[in-house]
């Protein structure tokens, strides 16, 4: 009988015993790896960076992350910690990510802020001012206004018609149109008051960049006579009305 009639492979049941035996070997060194990876003290975060903070301090963004130091860097869930990152105000996007073997990356975006809006009592029950961005979000409170961007009566950040209002601010600034106030007037009306103190009377926003135009070379075609000019009637833009104080 030749060599390879002797040998006989061993029965299907033996091989597939075998070969458990070695997947539970290689899956119990995986396991003890990954146990001693996670008690390893190499990999217990030692430092958190942040960067693209301009208003919010980087030492309230690390405590918003809210990570011990004692922590596996492997084991922060960066969702969470993301997540209540962004919860700060002016936070709009916060973006996590690991450096081995012991440091945590925190990249933040601001918001923009965009208008400053008078407080009713019914806000959140709070009166006063608050800077807030294009959304209305509010980034800040004060008793009184102390930003440089436009003041916005008449209308509450959280309507969903703020944004347009935002938008008639950028039109009216694109225009050369300084503008230090701006009312919304119980039927949607704009009222704007220059840094002149010159008061723009602008009706509904459909037409609002031709409007806009006007302002800038009626003042120039007054001249010395502005100084007598209470408010520029821009409602009817073809027949705009110098009002005289």
């Amino acid at each position: 009988m030749s060599g390879r009639q002797r040998r006989r492979r061993l029965p299907l049941r033996a091989r597939l015993k075998a070969a458990s035996l070695v997947l539970a070997v290689l899956l119990a060194a995986i396991l003890y790896g990954g146990y001693r990876m996670v008690e390893w003290p190499g990999f217990h975060l030692q430092r958190v960076i942040v960067s693209g903070n301009a208003h919010v301090p980087s030492q309230q963004i690390v405590a918003a992350v809210g990570v011990p130091a004692n922590r596996n860097l492997w084991l922060v869930p960066l969702g969470p910690a993301a997540a209540r990152v962004e919860a700060i105000p002016w936070i709009d996007r916060a973006r996590l990510s690991r450096i081995p073997p012991a440091t945590l990356r925190v990249r933040v975006s601001e918001r923009a802020p965009a208008a400053v809006v008078a407080l009713p009592a019914a806000v959140d029950d709070a009166s006063g001012y608050a800077l807030v961005d294009a959304g209305g979000r509010i980034l800040e409170r004060a008793n009184r206004p102390a930003w440089t961007q436009p003041i916005v009566r008449g209308i509450d950040p959280k309507s969903a018609e703020f944004p347009r209002i935002i938008a008639d601010l950028r039109t009216l600034s694109a225009a050369g149109v300084r503008v230090r106030e701006l009312d919304v007037l119980p039927l949607g009306e704009l009222a704007a008051v220059t840094y002149t103190r010159l008061r723009l009377d602008l009706g509904d926003d459909s037409d609002l960049a031709r409007k806009a135009s006007l302002v800038n070379p009626i003042i120039a075609r007054l001249g010395r006579r502005v100084a007598r000019v209470a408010a520029l009637d821009l409602r009817a833009p073809r027949t705009p009305v110098v009002v005289y104080r």
